[in-house]
């Protein structure tokens, strides 16, 4: 953990030694509380990221692909004392075998993966490989199958230590032909339940491209099951020219702590192998919660989060790079 809590909930001048434990108590008496069915924060930026969706997509661009994701909130400085949150995700993948199958990895480096009853933020830590097999049969038709496997430090509460190690597992499959592009994966399956509070989600994810005169318009839908709750996300995005591309998306499964999300996205192709893009969440908000006593307060305000994308792309000689990617 980033702090030993000693900050989150200062002394205020005038309060009694005796008010000031108490507050404390309670504090500590609500962080140790069970975390449930949160999803891992790598999931909530598939806009830019998909791979931390489904492993099948790993090498499937026919490029070397980089992808590197900068979240804050806020963006600059202000906001509520102590909501503040910074992260950072990386994807690297590539085909292999003549484009038979991929490889690539997965990391982030996170300060709010998971919900507290308290509302306090938990760190979190990752690294995953993925590999991908192809298999093409009939004219245009491919099914791509994904593993992934990996680490994530997770933090730990009322135990020994600040931290601990878990392994997690995940699945993907996903067919595609031409424009329309149909997945089902579950990447975040912790072998620690106890750790994780991943509860094996599963994903279903639909999409079909649209080519309108030079413009293209991706239409597309994430759905994810878990612990007995379905939730849906729908997004488009409108490239004019290759060029330039607006997006909207609306993620009921979440941007933040599990809170719904309407996510505004702006992308810049830089050339065939260099793109860089910006998306900002309508609806999130901050929270602090204050315990005193047996009560608590909250305060609460609009910030959502911030995020800044980049992907750079190396070409492999097999002429895909020339290919525009959605």
């Amino acid at each position: 953990m980033e702090s030993d809590g000693s900050n989150l909930n200062p002394k205020p001048f005038g309060m009694s030694y005796c008010q000031f434990c108490m507050r404390k108590f309670f504090f500590l008496l609500c962080l140790s509380l069970p975390i449930f069915a949160q999803q891992e924060s790598l999931r909530m930026v598939y806009p830019f990221m998909p791979l931390g969706i489904n492993p099948a997509m790993a090498g499937g661009k026919g490029v070397a692909s980089m992808t590197g994701i900068y979240r804050k909130k806020p963006l600059f400085q202000g906001g509520i004392t102590n909501t503040a949150s910074s992260q950072q995700y990386f994807s690297f993948d590539m085909p292999i075998a003549q484009e038979k199958g991929g490889i690539g990895f997965l990391a982030y480096n996170t300060d709010q993966s998971y919900a507290l009853v308290s509302g306090g933020i938990a760190a979190n830590l990752g690294l995953a490989a993925v590999a991908a097999k192809n298999i093409a049969w009939g004219r245009g038709n491919n099914i791509r199958i994904g593993l992934q496997a990996g680490l994530n430090q997770y933090p730990i509460i009322g135990k020994s230590g600040t931290s601990v190690l878990g392994g997690h597992y995940g699945w993907g499959l996903q067919y595609e032909r031409a424009d329309l592009q149909v997945g089902v994966s579950s990447p975040a399956n912790s072998f620690e339940s106890s750790y994780g509070s991943l509860n094996k989600p599963l994903y279903l994810t639909g999409q079909y491209i649209l080519h309108v005169s030079q413009h293209t318009l991706k239409l597309g839908t994430l759905i994810r099951s878990q612990q007995e709750s379905t939730k849906a996300d729908y997004y488009a995005v409108f490239w004019m020219k290759e060029k330039l591309g607006l997006g909207i998306w609306y993620q009921e499964t979440g941007s933040e702590l599990g809170s719904k999300a309407l996510l505004g996205s702006l992308e810049v192709a830089l050339g065939k192998n260099f793109r860089v893009g910006y998306a900002y969440d309508f609806l999130g908000e901050s929270t602090a919660y204050y315990p005193a006593g047996f009560g608590s307060s909250a305060s609460t305000e609009r910030a959502g989060f911030h995020q800044l994308f980049i992907r750079y792309e190396i070409d492999l000689g097999n002429g895909k790079i020339a290919e525009f990617r959605h």
